[in-house]
């Protein structure tokens, strides 16, 4: 075969790669890429950088591909080749460039060296990649915003980019090292890839930090701890924030100057979208700009550790995305070159005032009754304060959209049918959504839901859901409740009374169990929600001065799990509020057992809280047992009660359910199962506390098979085994997630 047909096959071989997006890079050869470059000609050149040129090769099909020529820097150029194509081959994601392939070609030739005619190694090193016709982002940086990039293209580069650094860091474990403008390469759609791997390191498992004696990057990209060797994870988020700052401002570079003040850069980026005629086309997306702002400037931290990750980013946008604030101007447009319109627009966010909105008619509700509304009043419900006012009705009614039954994400005391509270996301610009509980076929007496109220706000624990405010309102003497389903909504006669909560961003334990919906996690993920919910309980039940708070309802969907997946306990307000007994009457409604609740719980008298707080363990047994042995509590809770005591006391069972678990880690789960069996018993005497439970997750010991009773009936702490515990990063050694200004306050 002459060297003309190997040129066709080839260049056969190269297009199909090019077009197959999942085919591997493979080896090409130079007289291969001097063709669909033709030679390398000035005409094809499309780009350079630190390391090399970069050229546009062109296939006879049309399809295009860029091909980067490395310089003959001696040692460089290897390292840098054989780094970019490990890790590039390493990483696969939509907004990663992605490779197709590389060519190290030696050439030995005469050349003339002082005189005399020596033999020579010439090395020519090239990698390709795909093609990304729009350029670098660079390009896109610019002052001028009106006839640019609008703000939802601004936003999805920004928001690729992040998912990108996600992936690099927490799924491929590199490094990248020199994250800027330049190496951002924007697709047919603005889609953004990362390109350029030179400077980049694969980091080994669990590593994200270290010292090195060569510094190399960009100035005015590179943070501060690098110019001093140290270099972490939390480099490339430094470099994202000035990426953030620059494509949001149209600044190609911020001087520290002005980013000592996060207000002023809002004031001025205002101000030239006024300017440029773009503002309304960010207006109505301000919630999303700010907080993008926010996220750019938190990058930018010079403490790294105060930095965010990129997944911890991509949540707080995923937050922005999910109510649309087209009404909410909260910038107030104005003449550009007043700086009291400016002034305005941010000092309004600090108010507490709170009207209704002179953009919406009064409209009647179907008792008949017509809302009205002062008309001289300023428009201030599009404009919700930053320091809102929760316990406020008409604030909850509007972060609530009027408590839209689209807004519905939990029920609470629900019973044949009968919902007696619903749980609402409510949104709060700016800042965090919250929960918003409003009960609804009950009514307390306001002292007494005032006082427990109160109660619940004083609740601090990183294990119980915090309770932010509460709203008791009897100006209307009614409660207007929609139904999912059902066009008009229902009459409840009373007064409106709400809890207010901190939002749980990761749902429920329900969903991390058993059942096809379940969200995978592993052993590891399973003790420390063990752990949490039972540290949670044991605080209502022994950890104040006003013990004990029973739950009575205590089940995996009554454990939320929040930013950081610590598990925190809610509902425990239902049955205080209506009173243990009446929690008791509402239960005995049904025929048999509900849910995670004991039987005897059905056939005791009265209400002693010494009782009630075994039925509370007896709860969280089950819980212990479903997460432990990974079946479904449901129906007659002794028939799995019986199975899992024949078959999971062996240690085979377990082995064959957790199949790669160390053996310190199956005697583990053993011991969950024992603590679990101890906290189903049927005589109530005979469970133990919640501060025995913790005892032996603390001490890392097994409850003895049979219970031996102490003082009082509580099985007495057996004799502690060497168990080797999980990392107990979850519950709360670690920093939470939230970077942003949080109105939940925890100790």
């Amino acid at each position: 075969m002459d060297q003309p047909e190997l040129e066709v096959s080839e260049i056969d071989e190269l297009e199909r790669v090019v077009g197959d997006a999942g085919a591997k890079a493979r080896r090409l050869e130079l007289s291969l890429l001097e063709r669909i470059t033709n030679r390398f000609s000035d005409e094809r050149r499309i780009g350079s950088g630190g390391f090399g040129e970069v050229y546009l090769g062109v296939l006879p099909s049309g399809l295009r591909i860029a091909v980067k020529k490395l310089y003959p820097i001696a040692g460089l150029d290897e390292i840098a080749f054989a780094n970019e194509i490990s890790i590039i081959m390493k990483v696969a994601h939509e907004n990663i460039v992605r490779l197709i392939g590389y060519c190290d070609h030696t050439n030995h030739e005469h050349i003339e060296h002082n005189g005399k005619l020596i033999f020579a190694k010439y090395r020519q090193i090239l990698i390709c990649t795909e093609y990304m016709p729009n350029g670098s982002l660079t390009s896109h940086i610019n002052d001028e915003f009106h006839g640019g990039l609008d703000w939802n293209q601004r936003y999805q580069i920004l928001k690729g980019i992040c998912q990108g650094m996600r992936h690099l860091h927490d799924e491929a474990h590199v490094l990248h090292g020199d994250l800027k403008p330049d190496n951002i390469l924007l697709g047919a759609n603005l889609v953004p890839k990362i390109h350029d791997f030179g400077l980049s390191r694969l980091l080994d498992k669990g590593e994200t930090s270290g010292y090195t004696k060569n510094v190399y990057g960009t100035r005015g990209y590179i943070p501060p701890e690098m110019l001093q060797g140290h270099w972490s994870t939390k480099s490339d988020i430094y470099s994202l924030g000035v990426i953030i700052m620059e494509l949001l401002t149209g600044n190609r570079w911020l001087e520290p100057s002005v980013l000592q003040v996060f207000v002023q850069v809002l004031k001025q980026l205002r101000k030239k979208l006024v300017k440029e005629g773009a503002f309304s086309s960010w207006e109505n997306k301000y919630r999303q700009v700010r907080t993008c702002l926010e996220i750019g400037y938190t990058c930018m931290e010079i403490d790294s550790d105060k930095r965010p990750t990129a997944l911890q980013i991509i949540q707080l946008l995923d937050e922005t995305e999910s109510t649309n604030y087209s009404a909410a101007s909260l910038w107030q447009s104005g003449d550009e070159e007043s700086d009291s319109s400016d002034t305005e627009a941010l000092e309004i966010e600090t108010t507490t005032e709170f009207f209704p909105s002179d953009e919406e008619p009064a409209s009647a509700d179907t008792t008949g009754e017509t809302s009205t509304q002062e008309p001289d009043k300023p428009d201030l419900v599009s404009k919700l304060p930053a320091l809102v006012d929760l316990s406020d009705l008409k604030v909850l009614e509007k972060i609530t959209d009027n408590f839209s039954h689209k807004r519905i994400v939990g029920k609470d005391g629900t019973f044949k049918g009968s919902h007696k509270a619903f749980v609402y996301k409510g949104d709060i610009p700016c800042q965090e959504m919250i929960a918003v509980k409003r009960l609804i076929g009950v009514e307390i007496p306001v002292e007494k839901f005032k006082r427990e109220a109160e109660q619940f706000i004083s609740l601090d624990h990183k294990n119980i859901v915090k309770v932010a405010s509460y709203c008791h309102d009897q100006s209307r003497g009614h409660r207007l409740v929609q139904f999912k389903g059902e066009p008009l909504p229902h009459l409840f006669n009373g007064a409106e009374q709400l809890l207010c909560y901190e939002y749980m961003h990761n749902g429920s334990l329900r969903d991390y169990l058993v059942g096809q919906e379940s969200r995978e996690i592993d052993w590891e993920m399973h003790y420390k929600l063990i752990k949490g919910t039972c540290a949670g309980l044991h605080y209502l039940h022994k950890g104040r001065a006003d013990c004990p708070i029973v739950h009575l309802n205590l089940s995996p969907s009554n454990v939320l799990l929040d930013k950081n997946y610590v598990p925190c306990i809610t509902g425990f307000d239902f049955s205080k509020l209506i009173g243990e007994k009446n929690t008791k009457s509402l239960v005995l409604k049904l025929n048999g057992p509900i849910a995670y609740l004991p039987p005897d719980f059905f056939h005791s008298k009265g209400t002693d809280l010494k009782y009630l707080a075994m039925v509370d363990i007896y709860s969280l047994g089950l819980m212990i047992l479903e997460i432990a042995t990974q079946q479904e509590i449901k129906g007659n809770h002794g028939v799995l009660i019986k199975s899992i005591e024949e078959n999971w006391r062996e240690e085979s069972q377990i082995r064959w359910l957790y199949t790669s678990l160390e053996a310190d880690e199956l005697q583990q789960v053993k011991m969950c199962i024992d603590i679990g069996l101890h906290c189903v018993q049927s005589k109530p005497e005979k469970r133990p506390t919640a501060r025995d439970i913790m005892l032996w997750l603390d001490k890392g010991v097994n409850p003895v098979p049979a219970p031996r009773a102490g003082p009082g009936g509580v099985p007495r702490p057996p004799v502690p085994t060497n168990i080797t515990h999980a990392d107990d990063r979850i519950q709360g050694n670690e920093k939470p997630a939230g970077f942003i200004k949080r109105i939940f306050g925890r100790k």
